[in-house]
């Protein structure tokens, strides 16, 4: 429900579960649904970049599964992306440098917050949730 209008949120545009297995598939339609909605050019590559980083986190570091849904609000568009992992230690969302080019991984997050307009992430030991924010213009 969106409290601020009293009116129910719209359907989402894509509403997907994925595993190892769909990554491919969940990443282009991810961009197919996000180009069709207004992202374009540089926008729409880093997007998707983010996306996949995120999707690929979760298959590695999250239980191996997870689920996506993407909305249109306006001219931003809205991805939520829920894994049901152990969480991401506090340290790790903490830490917004970039990591050290010698440290193997730990750049997910990082990128993420840097390819989009927002992230936010909301997590604990029955999992994560991921919501970021890309406007259509600008």
């Amino acid at each position: 429900m969106n409290s601020e209008r009293g009116e129910a949120d719209p359907p989402p545009l894509l509403d997907t579960f994925f595993e190892q297995d769909t990554l491919t598939g969940t990443r282009a339609e991810t961009q197919r649904v996000a180009g069709e909605n207004g992202l374009i050019s540089t926008r729409l590559v880093d997007f998707v970049m983010a996306v996949n980083e995120c999707l690929v986190n979760v298959v590695t570091h999250a239980g191996g599964r997870g689920r996506l849904r993407l909305w249109r609000d306006g001219e931003r568009l809205l991805c939520e992306i829920r894994d049901f992992g152990p969480g991401i230690p506090a340290s790790y969302l903490e830490d917004t440098g970039l990591p050290a080019p010698s440290q193997v991984g730990g750049r997910g997050i990082w990128l993420i917050r840097r390819l989009t307009d927002g992230a936010a992430f909301a997590t604990g030991p029955a999992g994560t949730t991921v919501h970021m924010v890309m406007k259509t213009t600008g």
